[in-house]
């Protein structure tokens, strides 16, 4: 083994280090090292404690200034407040001068405008009470002469007026004895325009016509038509307008209604049988008053269009009972029934096949969660042997303890983090 030397830096001689050389030397320079050492330390609690002391002048000095500072600012600025306010004090006495001036010069004019406005006041009363006084006399005047013009004019409108009147009087009655002659024929007739146009504009569908020429008695033919455009039944109309009840009138409208073939026949008239309020079946006719056509018509078209629906319904009912029973118990039926059937059986095999495949699919997925799950629990266990009880606990992966308030029971395989 080779022996380490030192050069001397001073006669450049090679001194071997041995064991007890190194460890005098080590020793001596540890023994420098720790006394430079404790010196510099000393030394530097020395300068701490100098530093310490010149920081603690330095804020007393600080202090004292920032003191004085504020002490001077606060002088200068009361000062300078004591000015502002001074300048502020002048300015606002002067402004109250200027204003006090104004005020006054201000009421002197009031004063003198409220001496004007009496004044006007004053004149324009007096000029109203002239005036007043004008058209009092000039109103006394024209009342004197109008009055003397208008009762001459007056007596002779007068004269003119009754003459009119007595002239107007006898063509009145001339007139009424003309009209009493014509009036119930024409009152019949408007009444029967009125009503066949009432009828029209309430049903466009159906058929209103006047009766044929040769049937007596009867005015208009209502022909009702379903929605389709199809005869539902006939009402017969007989209309009158008289001051007067006749029972002959019920019994002509009947012989009428059997010449015109009708389902239901209807009265109408002004004047009502004392028993009769609005409208009434009697005697085989429907009487009504005008006012309540419209109510009892729209009641007896539903049932003209009701029963007819009936009696379409029941045409050809053996036919159609022969029909469906033919076609229940031919091959046509049952080809339909067998391709329901068959189309029935493949859903359900299609769904058979789901069923089995979505089961197949769970199975296979428990299996996997199964071991996953095994996974984890046997990775938990290698870290709870070298990690030891400083291991965060998972409930799920320990045994359920005996002092569980709880008592809860373990449902499934799968633990309760998944």
């Amino acid at each position: 083994m080779t022996e380490q030397t030192i050069t001397c830096h001073k006669c450049n001689a090679q001194i071997p280090l041995n064991d007890a050389l190194t460890e005098k030397i080590r020793q001596q320079l540890q023994g420098e090292m720790e006394k430079d050492l404790r010196e510099k330390e000393k030394e530097l609690e020395e300068k701490t404690k100098l530093l310490e002391q010149s920081k603690k002048d330095i804020d007393t000095q600080v202090a004292k200034k920032l003191e004085a500072e504020k002490t001077k600012m606060w002088e200068i600025a009361q000062k300078k407040a004591v000015e502002k306010f001074d300048t502020e004090l002048k300015d606002l006495k002067k402004a109250n001068e200027e204003k006090e001036s104004q005020l006054d010069k201000m009421r002197e004019q009031e004063l003198d405008l409220r001496k004007e406005k009496r004044k006007i006041e004053e004149e324009k009363k007096n000029m109203i009470i002239e005036i007043e006084r004008k058209m009092d006399s000039e109103r006394k005047n024209i009342a004197e002469q109008a009055k003397k013009d208008a009762s001459e004019e007056m007596r002779l409108k007068m004269a003119e007026k009754d003459k009119q009147m007595e002239q107007l009087r006898k063509s009145l009655e001339d007139a009424k004895r003309k009209s009493e002659q014509g009036s119930m024929q024409i009152q019949g007739d408007v009444q029967e325009d009125d009503l066949k146009l009432m009828l029209q504009n309430a049903f466009p569908m159906d058929c209103i016509e006047d009766v044929p020429t040769g049937i007596k008695g009867a005015d208009l033919v209502h022909t009702v038509n379903s929605t389709f455009g199809q005869k539902a039944g006939m009402i017969l109309w007989e209309s009158k307008n008289t001051k007067a009840w006749s029972g002959d009138w019920i019994k002509k409208l009947k012989e009428d209604q059997a010449l015109v073939k009708a389902d239901v026949c209807i009265l109408v008239s002004q004047t009502l049988p004392d028993d009769v309020k609005d409208f009434k079946f009697q005697g085989g006719v429907w009487v009504c008053s005008y006012q309540s056509v419209m109510s009892l018509v729209s009641i007896l078209r539903l049932h003209l269009t009701q029963v007819n629906q009936v009696k379409q319904s029941l045409v050809g009912k053996d036919e159609k009972m022969e029909l469906l029973y033919g076609y229940l118990s031919g091959s046509e039926f049952k080809n339909r029934i067998e391709n329901i059937v068959t189309a029935f059986t493949g859903m359900q095999s299609d769904l058979e096949s789901e069923k089995r495949a979505i089961q197949r699919i769970w199975k296979k997925r428990e299996k996997e969660i199964e071991r996953v799950v095994m996974s984890t629990s046997g990775m938990y266990g290698d870290l709870q042997g070298i990690v030891g009880a400083s291991l965060p606990t998972i409930k799920s992966l320990e045994l359920p303890s005996g002092d569980d308030d709880s008592n809860e029971e373990v449902q499934n395989d799968t633990p309760s983090f998944f």
